[in-house]
Parts: C-alpha cells; structure tokens; sequence
C-alpha cells in the first residue's frame, strides 16, 4: 500500500535529519506538517527548541508545539503546558498550562498523566487534591511511565502525600527497574546502600548503581 504523501515526506525529512541534511529536512516537514502530519509538526517543534541544526527560537517551538496539539498529538499537548509552566517560549501562564496537562492526560499521554496529577498535588492552577494527584501518577506508572513510577517512590520514601513506607517505596523502585528507567536504578542502589526497606548489601548496591550507568548511556 502506497504511504499517503505527508507521511512519505515526513519520513524523508527524518532520513534527512539523520544526514544531518537540516534545511531539507526542514523543508520535508513543513510540507508535511502542513498536509496534517502531526509528528512533522512536533520534530520541527524539537529542531527549534534545542536549536538541532538551525537557530534555536523557542518562541517558534512553541507555535509548532501548538500547532501539533491542535493537530491532535499528545506529546506535543504535554510540552505546550510544560513552556506554559516555565514561561518558555511564550508568557509564563499556569491555569492554560494545567489545561493542556488536563488535555494531554485525556489524550493518553503518559507524561500528561504525570504532569496532570502533580498539578492537583502541588496545587498548581487547580486546588490542591491529594487523591485525584495520586490516581493520574499512579495511572501514568501503571501504563509504563517511569518518572511517574519514580516520583510515586519518593513519596513513599519521604512521607510526602502518603505515609512514608520505605518498603512499598522499594516496590515502586523495582517496578521502575522493569520500566528500564535510570533514576528509579540509581535510587534503588541507595537503598540497598543505606539498609532502607531492605538489608544492607554493599555489592547488590554496588551492581545497581552500574545497571542505572549502563540505562542512562543506552538513554
């Protein structure tokens, strides 16, 4: 079955960018990007904003960032809220930040998730709603999300928003292993390290800590 053309140009943009060809690439996935093609959209969004082979403008990101959102990409939705957040690219503005992590969220973006329930947690353009914050991180762990998973140990570990239980934490860091997630690694190589939620094992700790090294070069 023949690709219809806006994808075949967004993957000739993606053979370009690989090239290191940018000004063709560029060129594929305007052209993509205006024919529909949400992921265009959102790698010209990414070329801006950390500026991969043209100037970097995160003013111009952000556009595309909105454009792919309005287009219907999920990511795209999440790293919109994010520059709304941090005032990246456009004014610092938090309630449309967490109305496009509300958006992303019900889009099923994983990051969404996350970001969506930390809002309610930290009150952040929405009043403060422990349970409602705790439900989407955890949704978002569930589905493979390992910030969420991560961040769901460190509450456990600190006592913050639940009561602190360093076993359950130890849980959530193991599940994090399993999501391949770097941090979640490196953490749980402390708590062996320190004894916490476990027995003290130097050498388990020590195997942890290169597994975590050995995630984040793969990352």
């Amino acid at each position: 079955m023949a690709l219809k053309e806006e994808n075949r140009l967004f993957q000739e943009g993606n053979k370009a960018l690989r090239k290191k060809e940018y000004d063709k690439a560029v060129e594929l996935f305007a052209k993509s990007s205006d024919m529909g093609n949400y992921f265009a959209t959102f790698n010209l969004g990414c070329m801006y904003y950390f500026g991969d082979g043209v100037e970097m403008d995160q003013e111009k990101s952000f556009n595309y960032f909105i454009k792919a959102s309005n287009q219907g990409d999920p990511e795209a939705t999440n790293r919109v809220a994010v520059m709304y957040e941090q005032g990246i690219g456009t004014r610092k503005n938090i309630n449309k930040a967490f109305s496009y992590y509300k958006k992303s969220a019900e889009m099923n973006s994983l990051s969404g998730m996350c970001n969506y329930g930390i809002c309610y947690l930290e009150a952040k353009g929405v009043d403060k709603n422990i349970d409602l914050g705790l439900n989407w991180v955890k949704k978002a762990s569930s589905k493979g999300n390992g910030v969420a998973t991560t961040l769901l140990a460190s509450y456990y570990t600190r006592g913050l928003y639940v009561e602190q239980d360093y076993k359950k934490a130890k849980e959530y860091l193991e599940l994090g292993m399993e999501q391949k997630y770097g941090p979640a690694v490196l953490e749980l190589s402390r708590f062996y390290k320190e004894g916490l939620g476990v027995e003290k094992d130097l050498e388990k700790a020590k195997e942890l800590e290169e597994l975590a090294h050995n995630i984040f070069i793969e990352d």
